[in-house]
């Protein structure tokens, strides 16, 4: 499995490039101007960290929908629109991400972009009447980043539990390793109602676990533990047992 397939590696890897993006990040619970002051603050360091918040987050979605292409190859009919159902999940949580994270570019990008005097439109960037239009053009695009970004944890949680769900309709768990799949249900659960309960320090304390269920769903699937369900070599095993 892990010979032929990107699935396990992108799951495993893809959660610490973003953890670590997201423990370091300065403005992971701050909104408005505290939040865009925040960037501001840092920007000369933050570049490296939005790379690698990027392709930690391209790296995890990236590997769930390969799982979910693989799964859809072993089965059929409402399992399979379900789990059509979370690969659209999937594409509508990388879209969230990447315009979170693009309002944040926008803003290490224009922070210090010297003022037009004149007022006019130049090659090098928009011009603005004075410094209080960039900031609250800086706030604002925080602030329509961070509207987008609330949702993503509801998309990712549903496709999660749709995962876990097909999982378990496709082979009833008998072991400790065929639970790991659908455990994803209750993972993802917990992970959607964030946005709900809204606590930032919940989110603070979800984040990172539902990141180290992907690693933990990879690196079993690198070890060879468990498999795609309904795949062959799943079916060969489940034939010895």
């Amino acid at each position: 499995m892990s010979e032929k397939s990107l699935t396990p590696y992108l799951l495993t890897f893809g959660p610490v490039l973003l953890v670590g993006a997201f423990l370091m990040w300065p403005a992971s619970d701050a909104v408005g101007s505290r939040g865009t002051q925040s960037l501001v603050d840092g920007a000369d360091t933050l570049m490296p960290l939005l790379i690698a918040a990027f392709l930690g987050t391209t790296m995890i979605l990236g590997g769930l929908y390969l799982l979910i292409s693989e799964m859809m190859e072993n089965t059929g009919g409402i399992q399979k629109q379900l789990l059509g159902i979370a690969s659209m999940l999937v594409i509508v949580s990388m879209v969230s991400f990447t315009f979170g994270l693009g309002s944040n570019v926008f803003i290490v990008n224009e922070y210090d972009r010297v003022l037009d005097a004149d007022n006019e439109v130049t090659d090098d960037g928009p011009a603005y009447v004075d410094e209080a239009d960039r900031t609250d053009t800086l706030e604002n695009g925080f602030d329509t980043g961070a509207t987008v970004w609330q949702m993503s944890p509801v998309t990712w949680g549903l496709s999660l539990i749709l995962i876990g769900l097909v999982s378990y309709m496709m082979r009833k768990p008998e072991e400790a390793m065929d639970f790991v799949l659908p455990a994803l249900m209750p993972v993802g659960t917990m992970f959607l109602s964030v946005p709900i309960i809204n606590n930032p320090a919940l989110f603070q304390t979800l984040f990172p676990l539902t990141l180290l269920a992907h690693i933990i769903v990879g690196g079993l699937m690198l070890a060879g533990m468990i498999e795609v369900p309904g795949s062959s070599q799943d079916v060969e095993t489940t034939a010895d047992a």
